[in-house]
């Protein structure tokens, strides 16, 4: 019973959101998979003239590569030099041949979306006879202007933390806490951006924000020693009404232009740190949490809907094990966007209007190491009675029964749709 009544929690409740730098809502101005340089100045690719780093070369990592590949990013390595590229342009033009990197999971088949960081095919042929020719330099003069920055938030209004540093357990492995964190509201005010910050990322599996109220918030902390209190499943308080959230590869998020998600005066967040220590010694950590306001009242107040399948059972050593669930929608809607999850035995997942034949995302090769939301270029509008279709697919190279679980080593089957109601 315990178990079952989690599933229903979360389904209300979990997510994981954003990417690999900034998620911008539409009309935001964030490039597209056409947005940005082919590699070289006159288009298309280079068969008449030597392909150089300054020329060719760094737009193309510019618009593509520096939000991650940075001196203290989430990439293991900075491209922000030509020194650096020169000693990976190896692993660089292998990367993009292969299609690995950039990290983009959506078939493009399927949907345009805000943000897409997909290789156009001349900017990989670009990269590619740049490292054939053992990549040359050329000259400094060729650079472009350097890039503006667009790896965080236009500006923060309030920078949040639990208050203090909150060693997690080591036994068990996945230990989940939830923290208050006051914004100190005397009006209302609408959420149009946040940027998540886990202290040890390595040992953060993923990060929600919950709004409730400040009494019902602060009864929970007090019903445990020490920072914070144990929440698996949810917040435990009486609302699970999400904000927003971290997973593996996430930068900060911006809502799309004209949305936003509200907090009514006197409001809290309770931060739910999910931390898992199967990979390492527990160690200090605080997640910090930066929110940005609309300066005013958004015209569209938006909501996370849940649709999420809980009742599958991956049988040992099982490949292409598949679960779906529907949602017929109770009203007319606007969905501006889509965030699926799976843990680390995810193989695809799909999400769909099967009343419109409208695919809104289709990922062929899930990567739990590179989640987030992602907005569609344009919203998309949906009627009562509209059936919306999750379907998870895995392979399961355990010898073990896969079920729901909120551990790593579980696994879900859930979506949700960021949407606006009339």
């Amino acid at each position: 019973m315990k178990r079952r009544l989690a599933v229903l929690v979360v389904l209300g409740a979990l997510a994981a959101l954003a990417g690999c730098g900034l998620s911008d809502g539409p009309g935001t101005g964030a490039p597209d998979a056409g947005g940005v340089p082919d590699g070289g100045g006159d288009g298309g690719t280079q068969t008449d003239r030597e392909v150089t780093w300054y020329r060719d070369v760094l737009p193309i990592v510019q618009a593509r590569c520096q939000e991650c590949h940075v001196t203290g990013g989430i990439a293991p390595f900075a491209l922000t030099t030509y020194a650096d590229a020169k000693a990976m342009h190896t692993s660089m033009a292998s990367a993009a041949t292969t299609r690995r990197m950039p990290p983009w999971m959506p078939e493009d088949s399927c949907r345009s979306y805000v943000g897409s960081r997909r290789l156009s095919q001349a900017e990989i042929d670009t990269l590619a006879a740049w490292s054939s020719a053992d990549a040359p330099e050329g000259s400094p003069a060729d650079a472009p202007p350097p890039p503006t920055a667009s790896g965080g938030l236009p500006w923060v209004d309030v920078t949040l933390d639990a208050g203090g540093d909150y060693t997690p357990t080591s036994v068990p492995t996945d230990d989940y806490r939830c923290f208050v964190v006051d914004p100190g509201l005397t009006q209302d005010r609408d959420v149009i951006g946040y940027d998540i910050l886990p202290g040890v990322r390595s040992q953060v599996h993923h990060v929600i924000l919950y709004v409730a109220t400040k009494a019902q918030a602060q009864s929970k902390d007090g019903s445990e020693a020490g920072l914070g209190w144990t929440c698996y499943g949810g917040p435990g308080t009486s609302s699970s009404k999400m904000l927003g959230g971290w997973v593996p590869g996430s930068g900060a998020t911006r809502f799309p232009a004209g949305t936003g998600i509200r907090l009514k005066a006197g409001e809290v967040i309770v931060l739910q740190v999910h931390y898992n220590t199967s990979q390492q010694l527990a160690r200090p950590d605080r997640t910090v949490t930066k929110l940005q306001y609309s300066q005013q009242p958004v015209p569209s107040v938006a909501t996370f809907v849940a649709l999420g399948q809980g009742q599958f059972s991956i049988p040992p050593r099982a490949t292409g094990y598949s679960a779906s669930n529907t949602l017929v929608a109770a009203a007319n809607a606007r969905v501006y966007g889509v965030l699926p999850h799976m843990h680390t035995l995810g193989k695809s997942i799909r999400v769909e209007n099967t009343s419109k034949g409208q695919c809104y995302i289709d990922i062929p090769r899930w990567d739990f190491h590179w989640q987030q939301l992602y907005f569609f270029t344009q919203p998309l509008q949906v009627s009562a009675q509209n059936s919306l279709k999750l379907t998870c697919t895995w392979d399961n190279y355990t010898d073990r029964t896969v079920t729901w679980g909120e551990g790593t080593a579980d696994e879900m089957c859930l979506n949700y749709f960021y949407v606006t109601v009339p």
